[in-house]
């Protein structure tokens, strides 16, 4: 007999002596008035239930509401201070002046910290009232910058008085770092997140925080508590996700630079959609410390970011950051890999991959244009360009998925128990809640209608029960395809590539949803944790247009690609320059070649 067997008899005995003592047994009900019970306590259990969440959905909506009120207050001061979004003082000339100018001004003390800040202010006060990308000021900002003015011109750091904005998610003591979620409401920061204190250690005065997608985990960029960001070319489209607040606002005149994050194209899309440049590093060679994250995630390295307007203006501020252990000074966690200035060396020549689509999913007209035009002007200039196209993006891009959502989507789900769901991220919330069961039943349908959206489906299959050796198997093929390529990449002879940002122009606001797979040209180098830059080439075009007509598929994803492509005349396109692992410097040196591009 087992030692369970044995428990189970003294048990029952125990049992069986008990109600010869006092007959319990007779008293207990019929099996029909236990299911009465059991159906009784059910009903219990969902009104219990059901109770809690209408409690938490009133508080959610309470909260949002307390924060929008104390939000519109501190903007209604800065309103009424500057005359309703207008300088009373007439220095709007101050916005006209380039970023060398701009600084070369403060650092002679022919302009003042404090006015500059107030021209940022009113310039970023008169955007955000029309595209709605400021999420809150910052009101030390005019503290910070008057202590700049009263320091003398031997103290003055190399940014000296230069008003930038960051991303919602970037922290910045006493303020939210909400990630469009509510639970995130009234849980301001302790500290500064690192790159924000190194550059308020090189001068520069941190002035307002960006608008994002819920979660983080859109090309969207809208939120139950911010409402939705447009797009500063055309207000019906999408500025791009998730740093979209980010690059609307510098790309309007709004700030100097701004500090954005990147996890799957999160700043190198809202740069090409809003037609600035930027920087994706290579993970630990900046400062990802005190940055917010919404989902688990396993795999994939997210890592900040840097957007302006010019090119020049990124490489200045990324030189600072990495020059003199700027950032190790706040987080010692970095790599110790300082600017490498050889890499940069002007006047060197460049052998430079090139693909106009990954082979998953189709680019638009315009969008290989943009690619031909940086392909022409590299070769141009006497720079080698040689074919070099990505391999089984399609298995990637689901790969990708599962890691994203790692502990089967069970943080992100959680995050937006109570919260109204923002119309761009209801496709993916539709794809981590559907049983994967489902999924791999009804997937020949989906893969006869969307091949191109199967495998994001499947990837994002949150609930398809994903075994840690499982998780670790996929990052261990991760890591295969990554030496593959780069093996590839070094038998080539490369130096650079250069390639799509996305398959399209910036879509309408209300399809960017449903293209998660039209970012497979982004997700890719965060899958690769290679750094990127995007320079903006062009814009959609008339002949573009005319040339949609050939852009036909039977998928219904290109389809919607083609359609939402309808109509985004001036729209700009930006191109991505890819490099190996932390040579930043070399992807610099390329993005000043092909910036002259505009001048050409």
């Amino acid at each position: 007999m087992t030692l369970s067997g044995a428990y189970q008899i003294t048990f029952w005995t125990e049992i069986l002596y008990l109600d010869s003592k006092f007959h319990f047994l007779e008293k207990l009900p019929s099996n029909d008035n236990l299911k009465k019970i059991a159906f009784a306590l059910f009903l219990l259990y969902v009104t219990v239930k059901l109770i809690k969440y209408l409690r938490a959905r009133k508080l959610s909506k309470k909260l949002i509401a307390d924060k929008v009120s104390q939000v519109e207050k501190n903007k209604e001061e800065l309103e009424t201070k500057f005359g309703d979004g207008k300088l009373v003082d007439g220095n709007w000339w101050i916005l006209d002046e380039s970023f060398e100018e701009l600084l070369q001004k403060l650092q002679n003390g022919s302009l003042g910290c404090l006015e500059v800040l107030h021209a940022y202010q009113a310039k970023a006060l008169e955007i955000t009232n029309k595209l709605n990308c400021v999420t809150e000021f910052i009101k030390e900002a005019e503290e910070w910058a008057a202590k700049l003015d009263g320091i003398s011109p031997s103290q003055r750091g190399p940014l000296h008085g230069l008003p930038f904005s960051i991303k919602d998610n970037v922290a910045i003591i006493g303020y939210d770092s909400t990630a469009g979620l509510t639970r995130n409401l009234f849980k301001p920061k302790q500290e500064d997140a690192a790159i924000v204190s190194a550059l308020k250690s090189l001068g520069a005065v941190p002035f307002c925080k960006t608008n994002i997608p819920q979660s983080m985990l859109s090309f969207g960029c809208g939120n139950p508590i911010w409402g939705m960001t447009k797009n500063p070319f055309c207000k019906d489209r999408t500025p791009g996700g998730s740093s979209g607040g980010e690059a609307c606002l510098v790309a309007a005149g709004g700030a100097t630079f701004g500090i954005g994050s990147d996890i799957g194209g999160s700043v190198r899309v809202p740069a090409s959609f809003c037609g600035i440049s930027s920087i994706k590093p290579t993970s630990r060679r900046m400062s990802y410390k005190g940055f917010h994250i919404s989902s688990k995630v396993v795999g994939i390295d997210a890592v900040p970011g840097i957007v302006a307007k010019d090119t020049s203006t990124v490489i200045l501020i990324s030189k600072l950051l990495l020059q003199q252990d700027c950032l190790q000074t706040f987080d010692d966690s970095m790599l110790p890999i300082p600017w490498n200035e050889q890499l940069s060396q002007p006047g060197r020549k460049l052998k430079i991959g090139y693909y106009e689509d990954d082979g998953f999913f189709p680019t638009t007209p315009g969008v290989q244009r943009a690619v031909r035009m940086a392909r022409e002007h590299y070769e141009k200039l006497g720079h080698e360009l040689i074919p070099f196209r990505p391999f089984n993006v399609e298995a990637l891009v689901k790969s990708y998925g599962f890691m994203m959502v790692a502990d089967q989507a069970e943080t992100l789900l959680t995050n937006l128990s109570v919260d109204d769901i923002d119309p761009s991220l209801k496709y993916l919330m539709w794809m981590v809640k559907t049983p994967h069961f489902l999924k791999r039943l009804f997937s020949p349908l989906l893969s006869f209608f969307s091949p191109r959206g199967l495998p994001m489906v499947l990837g994002s299959g949150g609930r398809g029960g994903k075994l840690s050796s499982q998780l670790w198997k996929l990052v261990s093929e991760k890591d295969d395809y990554k030496q593959e390529f780069i093996s590839k990449w070094r038998s080539s002879g490369l130096d650079l590539c250069i390639g799509p940002t996305y398959a399209c122009p910036a879509p309408l606001s209300k399809d960017i949803g449903r293209l998660y797979s039209a970012g497979s040209y982004t997700i890719l180098y965060n899958y690769l944790d290679l750094p990127v830059g995007i320079v903006p080439v062009t814009r959609e075009n008339e002949e573009d247009q005319r040339k949609l007509a050939d852009y036909n598929t039977f998928d219904v994803l290109v389809k919607l690609a083609k359609q939402t492509t309808t109509g985004a005349h001036g729209l700009p396109i930006g191109v991505q320059i890819i490099g190996l692992p932390y040579q930043e410097e070399l992807i610099f040196h390329g993005m000043d070649i092909l910036s002259s591009i505009a001048k050409a």
